[in-house]
């Protein structure tokens, strides 16, 4: 299957080709008749929203998939649903090539082949612990004997007490200029077993960072560590949180049952990036506190199954004091999650495989 593409960039057509595809940019809307049973990757500055019923009825055997640029949180589910409506595929705003690649492999049914390493930790609201959880798991791996780095990619906090020697901001001219190199990590904060980059202290340059340098530093981070671990946070207008929704192998949601409202609208915006809420592992943080709703009702309202469930500490410190019975729990947990990233075997315990 051949692409025709129009209005996307030239880098971005690059990296679609080194992924294998065959594409044929266009300067203008192609006949139909040359993109019948083709693909017609299409933006939406080249053809408005208001064009789109008029423009699925012109090419309606060929397969489109439409790039919505307009950026923002909110604005374009709508958009989705039209586009869903009228038998197109949809690629929301902050779409990165990497995700776009992803998504034209799953339009014409390519196997994915490459496995990843990258553990994402994303949260359903400030201060759900995600960052303590996301160090939990990443001291735990390391106990198992592999390399890990953990990342600090919550954009809005730095997820540490203290201002370092590097950080993701103080370290960002190198992400910039793609000049990462082994003494960079080498370098990062030596923590409970594993290698840490305190997140960006920099809060006015928040909205600065581009999903390209975040794809950079996690493609580097990947080379350096057997697993990488990244606390993502939880606020969506990120670009690390969107890059780490597209690229993480793994997905955990920490969350709490009275988060139900947030993460209502957090699966909205993941199923704009073809992920759903069976797509995550979820972590329920602070279980024993009381609340009108459980865990278990949780599960049964998204539709998910819950991998962990730690207990509520006051006040919550960096490092979760958990007992010898949780900390099994949470060892098999991460056993499985290394079974799953090919770097752990299957054991056989009481006669089934796990």
């Amino acid at each position: 299957m051949k692409i025709f593409s129009l209005g996307i960039e030239q880098l971005t057509i690059n990296e679609i080709k080194l992924a294998g595809f065959t594409v044929i940019t266009q300067n203008v809307l192609p006949e139909p008749a040359h993109t019948e049973g083709h693909l017609l990757l299409v933006t939406s500055e080249q053809v408005p929203v208001s064009a789109l019923t008029e423009f699925s009825r012109q090419y309606t055997r060929s397969t489109i998939l439409y790039l919505y640029l307009q950026r923002g949180v909110h604005g374009y589910q709508a958009i989705h649903m039209q586009c869903e409506s009228l038998g197109m595929f949809f690629m929301p705003p902050r779409s990165s090539a990497s995700a776009i690649i992803e998504k034209l492999r799953f339009i014409t049914e390519e196997e994915r082949v490459e496995r990843g390493n990258l553990v994402g930790f994303f949260g359903s609201g400030p201060g759900i612990g995600c960052t303590s959880a996301a160090k939990l798991f990443a001291r735990r791996i390391a106990a198992a004997g592999f390399r890990v780095i953990l990342l600090g990619l919550d954009l809005y906090d730095p997820g540490y007490d203290r201002k370092t020697q590097i950080s993701l901001d103080r370290l960002r001219p190198r992400i910039t200029g793609k000049m990462l190199h082994g003494e960079d990590f080498e370098g990062l904060v030596k923590q409970d077993g594993y290698a840490y980059l305190p997140g960006n202290f920099d809060y006015l340059s928040v909205h600065d960072y581009q999903e390209e340098e975040i794809a950079y530093l996690l493609a580097e981070a990947r080379v350096h560590a057997d697993v990488v671990v990244a606390d993502f946070g939880s606020i969506p207008e990120s670009a690390a949180w969107y890059t780490g929704m597209q690229k993480s192998a793994l997905r955990m949601m920490v969350t709490h049952p009275r988060h139900e409202y947030r993460l209502q609208a957090l699966m909205e915006l993941a199923g704009h990036m073809d992920l759903h809420p069976q797509d995550f592992q979820w972590i329920i943080n602070r279980s024993n506190v009381e609340e009108m709703s459980s865990p278990k009702s949780l599960a049964l309202r998204f539709g998910c199954e819950i991998l962990l469930e730690l207990p509520y500490y006051q006040p919550l410190p960096d490092s979760l004091p958990l007992g010898k019975k949780e900390l099994q729990h949470v060892d098999d947990k991460v056993h499985a999650l290394l079974v799953s990233l090919g770097l752990a075997p299957e054991v056989r315990k009481k006669g089934i495989f796990q």
